[in-house]
């Protein structure tokens, strides 16, 4: 892991110190620890967020006499560190490489829209309940609560020359300071439709499809629509995801000083995302409907669950098939509550956690108390729920705002053979079963 983001952990571990030592002025220092920790999701590491965070540690030593010793020594503690696994990896002859996601095996994604650039034009089926913007497809949908509205989003995804989960837009360090289809996955527009021509559309699409499967994302906290549907894409290209694409984008603030806000209006939305999920299950004509959540997105998937045994579903729906619980930014006894009710609700559940994922240790250090998405300690193991230990590898879908180090694997290699496959955990070569009976989870093979 790189210094930088030991340091950011280890400042966000030291949060309830600081807070008594610093008392008014640790408001300020915490609304930066936050604001840094969202900004790790969209560049990594990049020169921009070393020296923000650089900066406030300096502004931290200026501080009480105890504030500054506390920051210095856990400044030094990481240093020794840091050179012993130098020292180390010097000592063992060992030569650091920067690791590539191995491609996926599987059929061909069809499409009835893929040019000979090597671009694929992907229909992105959306509910939402955000206010609306302006007409351009960036602005189309804003960070302000709205009705319940649904329509098509137009993705354009590269196929050449990205790698897996890699959700690629201009960067200026590159010298690109346009979309260019044949290297970004673009949002190319918005097409609003009423609900009975939206379903109508979907059923239509659903039965020209190779597969009668239906798979809802649901994004996290500091996602615009726009993002959001460029995700959506991106993961159902990378699954090589044969049915049809949907997305449910909650009206997310898109800021990442506004976590507050979108925690309230994530809970807000759990009634219109129902009535979405509702939709897809009995009225669009799919076999089964395959759900994946991440961070904060989890909260209006497991408490729409927690209710879904007392739904009265018309014979002839869709069955609810894998469900993913990605990183979720969710209070990990909540979760424990709710998870009881849902039990058996989907053919399979499965959630995937991480001890190094920055944006979980963020909303920790808000909320005091362990985040589903944990591992470690907090490692959550419940009855009807398969729990993977993903420290190994990558819970982000590779830069899906959780993304911190370069991995060799992605969960997105395991959410293939969980959708595409259909394998269990024990028929998944790249997992391995740890503890017995109750305690069961699994985790990367090293």
């Amino acid at each position: 892991m790189p210094y930088a983001l030991r340091l950011l952990f280890a400042l966000l571990d030291l949060g309830p110190e600081l807070e008594k030592l610093l008392g008014d002025k640790w408001p300020a220092y915490r609304d930066q620890l936050l604001a840094l920790s969202a900004r790790v999701g969209e560049s990594d590491v990049s020169a921009e967020l070393r020296d923000a965070l650089e900066a406030l540690v300096a502004q931290l030593l200026t501080e009480t006499p105890q504030a500054a010793d506390l920051v210095r020594r856990a400044v030094a503690d990481l240093r020794r560190q840091a050179e012993d696994e130098a020292a180390a990896r010097e000592s063992a002859g060992m030569v650091r490489r920067r690791g590539r996601v191995r491609p996926l095996d599987g059929t061909v994604l069809l499409s009835d829209e893929e040019d000979n650039t090597g671009v694929l034009k992907v229909p992105v089926f959306y509910g939402t309940d955000r206010a609306r913007g302006d007409d351009t497809p960036s602005g189309y949908f804003r960070g302000l609560r709205g009705a319940l509205a649904f329509g098509i989003a137009r993705v354009s995804v590269p196929t050449r020359g990205r790698e897996l989960g890699e959700l690629t837009s201009p960067r200026w360090w590159r010298l690109e300071f346009s979309e260019d289809p044949e290297k970004h996955v673009i949002l190319t527009g918005v097409e609003a439709l009423d609900r009975d021509v939206f379903t109508t559309t979907l059923k239509d699409s659903l039965a020209a499809a190779d597969e009668r499967d239906a798979l809802i994302f649901i994004h996290g906290y500091n996602v615009s629509f726009e993002n959001a549907a460029r995700r959506a894409a991106q993961i159902s290209v990378d699954l090589k995801f044969s049915g049809r694409t949907l997305m449910y984008s909650w009206a997310s603030a898109a800021d990442a000083k506004q976590y507050t806000v979108d925690e309230g209006t994530v809970e807000w939305s759990r009634e219109h995302f129902e009535a979405f999920l509702k939709l897809a299950l009995t009225e669009i004509g799919a076999r089964e409907v395959h759900v994946i959540a991440h961070s904060m997105g989890n909260r209006a998937l497991v408490n729409t669950l927690e209710r879904i045994k007392s739904w009265q579903l018309p014979a002839g729906a869709a069955t609810l098939g894998q469900v993913i619980f990605a990183a979720p930014d969710i209070d990990r006894d909540r979760f424990i509550q709710l998870a009881a009710a849902f039990k058996g609700c989907a053919r399979r559940c499965t959630l995937y956690a991480s001890s190094r994922d920055v944006a979980l240790r963020a909303s920790k250090f808000v909320h005091g108390y362990p985040r589903a998405g944990e591992a470690g300690e907090a490692l959550l193991i419940v009855d009807g729920v398969d729990t993977i230990d993903a420290t190994l590898v990558d819970t982000s879908l590779v830069g899906l705002h959780h993304s911190y180090f370069g991995s060799k694997r992605s969960i997105l290699n395991d959410m293939f053979n969980l959708i595409k496959q259909q394998l269990a955990p024990d028929q998944r070569f790249d997992l391995q079963s740890v503890g017995e009976a109750l305690k069961r989870y699994w985790s990367y093979r090293a």
